[in-house]
C-alpha cells in the first residue's frame, strides 16, 4: 500500500541534480510503497548440461572444432532443493499538477513524466520502445531453468537502448492510443554521434472496442557503420574461441542481434467475466539472426485463486546455416491472498529447448513466493 506526503504552497521537490519548484497553488504528492518476498525454488538443473548436447552432430554442423565444457554437474553435484532466497524493494514517486495545467512526476527509475492535454512525454534511460508501450499481449517472458531461453517477445530493436528514450503517448481518441518513441543514441552517456544507433524511432497503436484490445507496433534501427556486427559469424570453418555451446553456435552460424534491425509486433487481450485472454506475435530482424516469438495467455479468477496458463514458441533463426534454436514454454501459476498484504503464490515451467539442432532438452522450474506489501 502507498504511503502519501502532501506538500504545499511554496513547495519544492529536490531529488539529485533536479529541482521542480511549485506555483503556490499547488500540491506535491509523495508516495512510497514496500515489497518484502521469501521464495522456495526447485529445479532439475543438472538433467541438461553442456556435456549432455550431441557435441559430434554440432561439430559436424559448425565445421568447425569444438571446445565443450561440462557443466557444473558433471563433477557429481546435485541440485539443492529447495533453493530459499529472500528480497525487498522500496519504491517512490512523486508529482503533482502546476497551476499551468501541467502535469509532473518521478520516480526512483529516474524517469521525468510531463502530461497535459497534449498527451504525455517520457524521459527514461533504457525506457520503453513505443513497440513495448503499445503491446496489450504479454510479453512471454516466462521464468524457467537454466541460461537457454530466447525470452519470449523482443519488445525493442538494439537502437532503443543505453541512453535517455523520450517516449510520447497521444491523447486517446476514441480507444485509440497512439505511441512514439525516438532514442538519440544507443551508448549510454555518449557525447559523440559515432555510436552504433542513433536517431532511433518506433510506432505503436492500441485500439480497444468493447472487451477486446487489439495493438501493433514497429521500430526500425540503422546501424552507423557497414559491417556493424564484427567478427560474429567469421568463426565458420575454423576453431571456435567460445567456452559454451550457445556461444560458439553464434559464433560459428552468426548468432548476433546485430546491425540494421526491424522489429515488428501484433497482439490482442480480451476479458469475459472472470476470464483473461491473450495472444501475440513478433520478429526481429537484423543482419545476423533473426528472432520470431508466439504466445497465448490465459487467466481466470476461481474464487480466492487467480489461475494462469502461459505458452511460449520462439525460433532463433542464425544467418550461416540453416541451424535454428526452437524453444517451447509452457508456464502455470496460481495465486491467492492469505491475508491484507499477504499474498501466496505458485508457479511452475517446463521448458524444452533445440540449440542449433542438436536436439531438444526438457527442464522444469518451480517456485513458492510469499509476497509482502506495506
Amino acid at each position: 500500500m502507498d504511503k502519501k506526503i502532501l506538500l504545499g504552497g511554496a513547495a519544492a521537490l529536490i531529488m539529485g541534480a533536479g529541482f521542480f519548484a511549485a506555483p503556490a497553488s499547488a500540491a506535491i504528492e509523495i508516495s512510497h510503497s514496500g515489497e518484502a518476498t521469501l521464495s522456495a525454488l526447485m529445479t532439475d538443473a543438472c538433467n541438461v548440461t553442456q556435456a549432455d548436447i550431441d557435441a559430434s552432430s554440432f561439430r559436424t554442423l559448425a565445421n568447425n572444432t569444438v571446445a565443450t565444457v561440462p557443466g557444473d554437474c558433471a563433477s557429481g553435484a546435485n541440485e539443492e532443493s529447495p533453493l530459499w532466497a529472500t528480497s525487498s524493494k522500496l519504491d517512490w514517486s512523486a508529482g503533482g499538477t502546476l497551476a499551468n495545467g501541467l502535469s509532473v512526476s518521478t520516480s526512483q527509475d529516474a524517469d521525468i513524466n510531463l502530461s497535459g492535454a497534449f498527451g504525455s512525454f517520457t524521459f527514461k534511460k533504457d525506457g520503453d520502445s513505443a513497440v513495448k508501450a503499445s503491446m496489450t499481449n504479454s510479453d512471454g517472458d516466462v521464468d524457467v531453468a537454466g541460461e537457454n531461453n530466447l525470452g519470449g517477445h523482443a519488445v525493442a530493436t538494439s537502437g532503443t537502448a543505453g541512453d535517455v528514450t523520450v517516449l510520447y503517448q497521444a491523447p486517446s481518441m476514441g480507444g485509440m492510443d497512439i505511441f512514439i518513441s525516438y532514442a538519440p543514441n544507443s551508448d549510454a552517456d555518449a557525447t559523440l554521434d559515432n555510436s552504433k544507433y542513433t536517431d532511433t524511432i518506433g510506432f505503436g497503436a492500441s485500439f480497444a472496442v468493447d472487451a477486446m484490445t487489439i495493438s501493433a507496433g514497429y521500430e526500425t534501427a540503422t546501424a552507423n557503420t557497414a559491417g556493424d556486427c564484427g567478427a560474429d559469424g567469421d568463426g565458420a570453418g575454423g576453431q571456435l574461441t567460445s567456452t559454451g555451446l550457445a556461444a560458439q553456435a553464434a559464433e560459428a552460424f552468426g548468432g548476433a542481434y546485430c546491425g540494421d534491425q526491424t522489429l515488428l509486433a501484433i497482439g490482442a487481450s480480451m476479458g469475459v467475466g472472470e476470464l483473461s485472454f491473450n495472444a501475440g506475435y513478433s520478429k526481429l530482424d537484423t543482419e545476423e539472426a533473426d528472432k520470431t516469438s508466439m504466445n497465448v495467455g490465459l487467466s481466470m479468477d476461481v474464487g480466492a485463486y487467480t489461475l494462469g496458463l502461459d505458452y511460449v514458441d520462439a525460433t532463433k533463426a542464425y544467418e550461416l546455416a540453416s541451424a535454428e534454436d526452437k524453444q517451447t514454454v509452457i508456464g502455470v501459476s496460481a495465486n491467492t491472498p492469505l491475508g491484507d498484504g499477504v499474498d501466496l503464490g505458485l508457479s511452475f515451467s517446463n521448458n524444452s529447448y533445440n540449440l542449433a539442432g542438436t536436439g531438444a532438452h526438457t527442464n522444469y522450474r518451480a517456485e513458492a513466493k510469499l509476497t509482502v506489501t506495506y
